[in-house]
């Protein structure tokens, strides 16, 4: 008599994310319809490229839900240096694509990516495999450590170097948790946050638009059309929604006084027309997520599944990481990042990975559960 198999999709992670990928399409049609239809006389135009993005992302799903997860221990390395080169790509002038003062996409016939959210997957997925090939050695010596930390900056600086600031942050911090949970000793890992501090300090000093918004944010009313803008209105409409919000489609700051409404800042617009109740089933929906992830890594690591307990901690990480960050930038508690909201925000690069991402999780916990090694 054979045991009867564990199902390949979790529906303890499955649900949640199937509620945040509809509020995700309702609110990137609520917040962007009034832009799209002054800039492309066509109010869904964001919405249908989004839901075709939303269907390459679950057909990209599909297909790595199939792919092992011994795969990765293998080919980690591989995968890394090929999504570094295309992050690297970005930097050549003529094939890079520049927006808003930053080199981070490439066009790829009538789609453009965005390598930087290829590489927020396979970097945590490498430095996964990395730890637990060289575990010994990472935790009794430097020599372990070295080259993690080489790879780590130079991706860091690539992406510093676009730039984009945010997800250089996101990345660092997630090779410093990686590699603290992989067995790297305390006095190693302070050499990489003083790296990321390093480039941050320089980003900020060198930078007078950078340094200004750093400056403004301590007061953010003294330069209230300036650099303080954005930040101003995302503010006025969190606070607008109250408790019960205005009600969907009712936004006012969408009416042009809010930029990136339906990327960075869609979670202000989403506070304004839902409100406290609105917030309340987002984050309810973003617990239970990373409820899941935990209780999912706990659990392969007791079953002596390290790798996949570490694979699923890493991409939890990410997760919680990118949403919080987001979150705090819409909220006024730290300066603004050009961070997507994960599953809410339009990206098509950063829906696709984000799935892609998923699905490699969903293999791992499936893989642990049937004890397939």
């Amino acid at each position: 008599m054979t045991n009867k198999k564990e199902n390949l999709l979790d529906i303890a992670l499955l649900a949640p994310i199937l509620i945040i990928t509809t509020i995700s399409l309702l609110f990137i049609y609520s917040s962007s319809n009034v832009i799209a239809y002054a800039d492309y006389g066509n109010p869904f135009f964001f919405l249908q490229r989004q839901i075709i993005a939303l269907s390459i992302s679950l057909i990209a799903c599909s297909i790595f839900l199939f792919i092992p997860i011994s795969f990765y221990r293998r080919h980690g390395l591989t995968l890394l240096l090929l999504s570094t080169f295309v992050l690297a790509l970005v930097l050549i002038p003529g094939i890079g694509i520049e927006r808003n003062g930053a080199m981070r996409w490439l066009a790829i016939g009538p789609i453009n990516i965005q390598p930087s959210e290829i590489i927020k997957v396979f970097l945590p997925l490498y430095l996964c495999s990395y730890c637990l090939r060289r575990k010994e050695q990472l935790e009794s010596s430097w020599r372990g450590f070295i080259k993690p930390i080489a790879i780590t900056t130079i991706i860091g600086l690539l992406l510093f170097l676009e730039p984009d600031y945010g997800n250089t942050a996101i990345l660092f911090s997630i090779a410093i948790c990686i590699l603290f949970i992989g067995g790297a000793r305390v006095s190693q890992l302070s050499i990489l946050t003083l790296i990321f501090f390093t480039f941050l300090s320089i980003a900020i000093y060198f930078n007078p638009e950078r340094l200004d918004r750093v400056l403004s944010f301590a007061n953010p009313w003294d330069d209230m059309r300036g650099s303080d803008y954005q930040l101003i209105n995302a503010l006025i409409a969190s606070v607008q929604g109250g408790f019960s919000g205005l009600g969907i489609g009712e936004s006012t700051q969408k009416y042009f006084f809010l930029p990136e409404a339906h990327t960075d800042f869609i979670f202000s617009i989403y506070l304004e027309e839902t409100g406290f109740i609105g917030f309340s089933i987002l984050m309810a929906c973003y617990l239970t997520i990373l409820w899941r992830l935990f209780k999912l890594a706990e659990t392969s690591s007791k079953k002596n599944y390290f790798f996949n307990s570490l694979l699923i901690t890493s991409f939890a990480l990410l997760f919680f990481i990118q949403t919080a960050l987001n979150i705090f930038v819409n909220l006024g508690v730290i300066p603004t990042k050009g961070l997507t909201l994960p599953f809410i925000s339009y990206g098509r690069s950063s829906v696709i990975m984000n799935f892609i991402a998923l699905a490699i999780t969903l293999r791992a916990s499936w893989e642990f559960r049937n004890k397939i090694k």
